[in-house]
């Protein structure tokens, strides 16, 4: 089914005209009772939104056609409804599947008019709601009306989201190996906490109740302060005491790890050195397109958000009369934001890269960590004090993905360390966990847990809006990935400095790869120029047309996409390819450039120094399957032949190769 989606949606690229129809057809379909299930429709119009970033389909025509195929296909479902009735329930292919009848029936009854809306986005059910809508009697006018909304959201939905992907499909050959690490990394941790905090909840609770009747025992069989203090919290006319326990061991586990981490950091044990390798790898990953999300992000945990939401949050509880409350919430935030000021001036840890002043430029411990999880913590326990299980984990959990994104996104832009960052969450955890002990010990008076959190999300959503749509760009220029460079003269490179650069590509797991047989030094523009007058070629862009080149068995070499190569986590700034001519058949030479992080110097003023690779890749026909590439190791006769396009570089030697390479250690030195 993926071979004939693929092979409709490269029919459609080459024909524009044909595709709008297709998607008129394959939307309406899809509302036909049994043979709409079979119908690829979502996938194919998907692929056809695609098309659109590229020019080869235009963006209101697609939805258009969509929106009419839709409303056609389930206009023509309903009015076949509504002239057999019960009788075309004994009419072929319907009689073969008397079960999607049945669900279309069940789910139209419990939703009604509703139901045509929504089913237009369930493949279950859409291909029986608009003739269910029929024999059951829906008015046409109620039916049409509710559909021409359903369709219009349909095409929408599906046309921009297939926008979205191609656009992203533009710009994965200079970022796809970090986007795939960096969403690999962010969807395990993801998992992980969505997996371990209800997880963590369960098993403490169990543990709290097997525990109750032992504990409960020891404390009622002599007297003392402790076993009084135990039995107050065990009085089972308190339902707050599960609570008070879990609080109490978030407390102890939270001072344990803050000052385990606190250890470390001075003892410079192993976590410093951790903090290290995070540190450089986030930043190799790093993509344009995360960078605006994750800035956007830390921009939420920012005090011109972190404020409102208080303000927000006293306001409410001053309307409720619940001034013990607000004294409480007034003291998590304030306290844990003073704590880590202080903690900040006494330690003096410098932050990862200077992008602040004063003494807002050290960072242990994470003042956007520490300050967060104390807001949204407290308002944790305020809110789990009066709604149900169910509730209070989804709260919970809410709270914690949160408080984790503001966390992590300051790691990714390079602004704390993970051991800042993982003592502000230790610290503001107990800090939390304390406050909230002594406030379930005293409270009385609930605050309406439902308008509370309403007032929260508003405020959140309307101050993280505007400081998002205020700040965003000078954020995004603070925090711009910061590449160190190194100064050398022009006349000390080519007398021997080009030696001191490295001999061979680093990739994202610190292997060796294929050496650096090119050094340019000028504008990447020039070398550009040059080599596409001696036949050199850009790559086909990785789109959703090029990338079904691999899915062919004859495939050309100069129709398949290039694969993206990261050099110490930085994208190549040019790739270029070249075929035919003297490149042997069935091959393509490509050269790869990266910024070597060297400014030369001379009089004239300075210039980047690129450094770059060129091999050759062999395309394989795996007949009738697919087309695959394989690198040559003969990495001498892809250099004569670059050497031969650019007659005015100087050639260098190394004194050493690389093993399982056929290279003779020759560098070319360019210059324009």
């Amino acid at each position: 089914m993926q071979a004939f989606v693929s092979a409709i949606i490269a029919f459609a690229a080459t024909h524009s005209l044909l595709a709008y129809g297709l998607a008129f057809l394959l939307a309406g379909a899809e509302a036909f009772p049994v043979v709409g299930a079979l119908v690829p429709g979502t996938a194919v119009i998907v692929g056809l939104g695609a098309l659109v970033p590229d020019g080869a389909l235009a963006m209101w025509p697609l939805i258009g056609a969509t929106a009419a195929g839709a409303m056609s296909g389930d206009g023509f479902s309903y009015l076949f409804g509504r002239h057999y009735k019960q009788h075309a329930m004994a009419m072929w292919p319907l009689r073969k599947r008397p079960g999607l009848l049945a669900s279309g029936e069940a789910f139209f009854s419990r939703h009604g008019s509703k139901a045509v809306l929504v089913s237009r986005f369930l493949p279950g059910v859409r291909a029986a709601i608009p003739m269910v809508a029929g024999m059951s009697g829906m008015v046409a006018a109620q039916f049409y009306a509710v559909d021409a909304c359903a369709a219009a959201l349909f095409a929408l939905a599906h046309i921009l989201f297939g926008m979205a992907i191609g656009a992203s499909l533009t710009v994965l050959h200079a970022i796809a190996g970090r986007l795939v690490v960096l969403v690999l990394i962010l969807a395990a941790a993801l998992a992980l906490v969505v997996w371990l905090t209800p997880w963590a909840i369960r098993r403490a609770l169990g543990v709290l109740v097997r525990l109750r009747g032992p504990v409960r025992q020891w404390a009622e069989a002599q007297d003392g302060w402790p076993r009084r203090l135990v039995r107050s919290l065990l009085d089972p006319e308190r339902p707050e005491t599960l609570g008070l326990v879990v609080l109490g061991l978030a407390l102890i586990g939270g001072l344990w790890l803050f000052f385990g981490v606190l250890q470390d950091v001075l003892a410079g044990d192993p976590l410093v050195r951790t903090d290290r390798a995070v540190f450089h790898l986030l930043q190799s990953l790093r993509v344009p397109i995360v960078d605006q999300v994750m800035v956007a992000i830390t921009e939420m945990g920012d005090a011109h958000v972190v404020v409102p939401v208080l303000l927000a949050v006293l306001a409410w509880l001053a309307w409720q009369r619940a001034w013990r409350a607000a004294v409480y919430g007034v003291a998590s935030v304030a306290g844990a934001s003073l704590f880590a000021f202080l903690f900040k001036l006494s330690l003096q840890q410098p932050r990862p890269e200077a992008l602040y002043h004063g003494w807002n430029a050290y960072s242990f411990p994470s003042g956007h960590a520490t300050a967060s999880v104390a807001l949204y913590g407290f308002l944790v326990v305020l809110i789990c004090r009066e709604v149900g299980g169910r509730i209070r984990l989804a709260v919970t959990l809410a709270a914690v993905l949160f408080v984790g994104a503001v966390a992590f996104s300051r790691l990714y832009l390079g602004v704390h360390w993970l051991s800042d960052v993982m003592a502000g969450l230790a610290f503001g955890i107990a800090w939390v966990a304390l406050l909230g002990i002594v406030y379930l010990q005293h409270a009385r008076r609930d605050v309406r847990a439902g308008g509370l959190a309403a007032a929260v999300l508003a405020t959140l959503l309307a101050a993280g809006g505007l400081h998002i749509a205020t700040a965003h760009s000078a954020d995004m220029r603070r925090y711009a990935l910061a590449t160190p460079t190194r100064s050398m003269p022009l006349t000390s490179w080519r007398d021997g400095g080009w030696a001191e650069l490295p001999v061979q590509r680093v990739d994202l797991l610190g292997d060796y790869e294929e050496p650096f047989t090119l050094q340019w030094a000028g504008p990447l523009a020039v070398l550009r120029a040059e080599l596409l007058a001696k036949g050199w070629q850009p790559p086909a862009p990785w789109d959703l047309s090029s990338s079904t080149e691999w899915l062919l068995p004859d495939a050309k070499p100069g129709a398949l996409p290039v694969l993206p190569h990261l050099d110490n986590g930085r994208a190549e700034a040019l790739v270029l390819i070249k075929t035919g001519g003297n490149v042997p058949p069935a091959q393509r030479l490509i050269l790869r450039v990266w910024p070597s992080g060297t400014v030369l110097s001379n009089d004239a003023g300075t210039q980047p120094l690129w450094i770059g690779t060129v091999a050759a890749e062999k395309v394989e026909h795996l007949k009738p399957l697919a087309s695959l590439v394989d690198e040559r190791d003969d990495v001498n006769a892809a250099l004569r032949i670059l050497k031969s396009s650019l007659p005015g570089t100087q050639t260098e030697s190394r004194a050493s190769t690389i093993s399982g390479l056929s290279w003779n250690g020759e560098v070319l030195l360019g210059q324009p």
